[in-house]
């Protein structure tokens, strides 16, 4: 079993219910994580394929929340096969040594109406660095939906080697949108 897939069993498996929270479980046909960086100040879109998420939240016990997600490197697609083959390089994501990238929140608040915000550490390419994942919170029968996006300074952690760590060509931001369909469970 690959490594990739070995981290996404073991999440999927260890994390517990938080008291007060509602354990949910990915919909991966109704799910989506994207990103868009800048090439010569225009946009450069792509996805990745492979993820996976762990999320125990209810909006009325948000202290109790987690959310852990789990990103397949190698899954990176931006629609061309030599991106594909460069971004997964060691100038790039090094999908090779770093075959997964992962979010864990910390703590999930409240900031108004439908809109929350995890709290948390991103691990890129062996780099943790803290940061905060503003999210919404849809519910609509026995489905939820968790949209959000954020940006990421890619340099701070290591993507763009050499050449490639100037912004003049490609720009210092990443940004990274997700929609989460989830179902409970898990």
């Amino acid at each position: 079993m690959s490594r990739i897939r070995i981290v996404l069993a073991l999440l999927a498996g260890c994390v517990t219910t938080s008291a007060g929270a509602a354990g949910w479980t990915l919909d991966p046909a109704g799910s989506a994580l994207r990103f868009t960086a800048t090439f010569e100040n225009a946009p450069a879109a792509g996805v990745f394929r492979k993820f996976d998420a762990s999320v125990q939240f209810a909006p009325d016990h948000v202290a109790g929340s987690r959310i852990d997600v789990v990103i397949a490197i190698p899954s990176a697609d931006m629609s061309s096969a030599e991106i594909n083959d460069a971004i997964r390089g060691p100038d790039w994501f090094d999908a090779a040594r770093f075959p997964v990238a992962e979010f864990h929140s910390t703590e999930v608040r409240s900031v108004g109406g439908n809109r929350y915000l995890a709290v948390g550490t991103l691990t890129v390419k062996g780099t943790t660095k803290p940061v905060e994942v503003p999210f919404s919170w849809k519910p609509a029968g026995d489905v939820a939906t968790m949209d959000g996006e954020l940006a990421i300074d890619r340099g701070a952690f290591g993507i763009g080697l050499r050449e490639w760590r100037s912004t003049k060509v490609v720009g210092a931001n990443v940004e990274v949108r997700f929609s989460l369909r989830l179902r409970p469970g898990g």
